[in-house]
């Protein structure tokens, strides 16, 4: 019997196994992959003051982002710089393998090439049953489970637990280019030809490499490869590795029942603006990983006593998360002629300068707010947009 069964190893499961072994638990990660960080598809953009808090390994990153231009559908942009780091970009498979050295320091024991089939929740443990590369069918028994599988949602659907609203399909490829008279600037481009329903984007990652992707509600490939033509036409598309994801959106439903409790994108728990996953999968493994520590303390691991996680990730980042997702919605409702002219607005009331005290790179209430609030004083814009 161990006491905490971890299931996928992305960040968020390497991250609260970690604080749940330094606690003193017996843990084990189970993760599908037979390498930590295989196949790690991300942007891999990873803001400063996520280093910050969580004293994150340096080793994966790959370049810095000082620069941030909106490119709107006729090519208007919005740029927002400063002198310090604004986010740092990261080798995604390099990054989860850091992680996982030091949870090994803390004493996790992983169990690579395991894909887990079922969990069942009995009434003193929790039973998980999975199938090992090496080794066949398998199982394992905890005292709980913490569900840390990405955008895999079958364990959750099979325990009743948290689903995201929406699903948006991303595409990414990394691609070589000659200097492009932007610079080091990390390009986000808008638009109903760029992206439907969200955004593209074009990441430095140095020595003239960039990631190049987008995500939409639609079918991602066209719009992929019309981006890819903008930004790079001398890159043949049938030579590039195009990585596929979906991006979970808003989670409905609860993240907790007896002995189990999901986190990090499992539990949608991503923010809702950009997709990002990292800091907010970091944020919600150490408020699962909190929960769980008390919760041996005092031997009660029933929904009840897990629910105060329900408490602390909404108190924490829910807000931050029901913003995204409706301004989100509402600017992807806008056509291109409304999205030039608010960039035209932007522009000539210097709106970036007049948000500069509530810019954030990981939080965006604030600032979408009072771009809605600008958005939607634009003639015709409130009848059209909603």
């Amino acid at each position: 019997m161990k006491d905490v069964v971890v299931i996928g190893g992305g960040p968020a499961g390497i991250h609260a196994a970690s604080l749940l072994a330094r606690a003193g638990l017996n843990v084990v990660l189970l993760e599908a992959q037979s390498r930590v960080g295989e196949r790690a598809i991300c942007s891999g953009v990873v803001g400063a003051e996520a280093f910050a808090r969580f004293d994150l390994p340096t080793q994966p990153v790959l370049s810095e982002i000082r620069c941030i231009q909106a490119v709107s559908p006729a090519g208007r942009k919005l740029e927002h710089r400063t002198d310090s780091a604004l986010a740092h970009v990261i080798d995604k498979g390099e990054f989860n393998r850091a992680l996982a050295r030091r949870a090994v320091d803390a004493g996790v024991e992983f169990k690579l090439g395991c894909w887990v089939n079922t969990l069942e929740v009995e009434k003193n443990s929790v039973a998980i049953n999975y199938r090992s590369v090496s080794a066949g069918p398998s199982s394992i028994r905890a005292q709980v489970a913490v569900i840390t599988t990405g955008v895999n949602g079958s364990l959750n659907q099979t325990l009743g637990l948290a689903r995201p609203r929406q699903f948006l399909r991303a595409l990414q490829a990394e691609v070589t280019l000659p200097p492009n008279g932007h610079g080091n600037a990390t390009r986000v481009f808008v638009g109903q030809g760029v992206a439907p329903a969200a955004f593209g984007w074009e990441i430095p990652l140095g020595n003239n490499r960039w990631r190049v992707g987008l995500m939409t509600d639609q079918n991602p490939a066209p719009f992929f490869a019309r981006l890819l033509g903008r930004v790079a036409p001398q890159v043949d598309i049938s030579m590039l590795r195009i990585d596929r994801k979906g991006i979970a959106q808003a989670p409905e439903g609860r993240c907790v029942r007896d002995r189990v409790i999901a986190a990090g994108e499992a539990a949608g728990h991503i923010k809702t603006s950009t997709g990002g996953g990292i800091y907010y999968g970091l944020l919600s493994a150490e408020l699962a990983a909190n929960v769980l520590i008390r919760a041996f303390r005092n031997l009660d691991f029933t929904a009840r006593s897990l629910g105060d996680f329900e408490r602390y990730w909404r108190s924490t980042f829910g807000c931050e998360l029901m913003v995204g997702y409706f301004a989100r919605k509402l600017i992807g409702r806008l056509s291109d002629r409304q999205l030039d002219s608010f960039f035209d607005a932007a522009n000539a009331t210097n709106l970036l300068f007049r948000l500069n005290g509530r810019l954030n790179f990981d939080w965006h209430h604030r600032a979408l707010l009072a771009a809605l609030r600008a958005l939607l004083a634009l003639p015709g814009a409130v009848g059209t947009a909603c």
